[in-house]
């Protein structure tokens, strides 16, 4: 016990180091690591230029038929494109002076206390127009504006159209021509 004492002290150690061919038991442990580790990087490697290159097909295969792709909703869910602004909201001026009354309800703006920066604060009810709705939609159609909150909204990548998909449930108005005898009429809605 008192030797092993004095060589941990002295930074000795007891244990024999073996060798093969001028190699140690830990060099032969590293390089089999490593090389295992390599034999992953490389599997995964090939997994991942493979993927790249079936998505760089299929992209290819898309943009040759651009003109002929289409995209739908499923179920009831609508497909939406927002406004930018809301156009039912309205700037409104005194006639005789010309000073601002209302302003339609645009957003106020604020001191953000985070970084002090005058920032506008964003409106939870949105605006968009139906560009296409689902099979199972009983109220939307085509071309209607609908009001919708912002949670409800599923943003669609589909070719930087700033699309949105929506379900029908979570629209909380429809404006368009001739609403009420559309609804009066459709059999599903009585």
């Amino acid at each position: 016990m008192k030797e092993k004492l004095a060589y941990d002290l002295s930074g000795e150690s007891t244990t024999r180091i073996m060798a093969l061919d001028g190699t140690t038991a830990e060099d032969i442990v590293n390089k089999r690591n490593t090389e295992k580790f390599n034999e992953q990087v490389d599997k995964w490697s090939e997994k991942f230029e493979e993927h790249s290159t079936n998505i760089s097909e299929f992209a290819n295969k898309i943009n040759s038929n651009v003109e002929n792709i289409e995209i739908m909703p499923i179920g009831n869910y609508v497909l939406v494109k927002q406004f930018e602004e809301n156009p039912f909201q309205r700037i409104v001026r005194d006639s005789k002076s010309g000073l601002i009354i209302d302003t339609g309800g645009f957003s106020p703006e604020y001191k953000n206390t985070d970084n002090g920066q005058i920032e506008e604060e964003e409106q939870f009810i949105k605006v968009g127009i139906v560009q296409e709705v689902g099979p199972e939609c009983k109220w939307c159609r085509q071309d209607d504006a609908i009001f919708y909150t912002k949670p409800s909204a599923v943003p669609v990548p589909f070719y930087k159209q700033n699309l949105q998909l929506v379900n029908e449930t979570r629209i909380l108005a429809v404006v368009n021509e001739n609403l009420k005898e559309r609804f009066n009429n459709d059999n599903r809605c009585k």
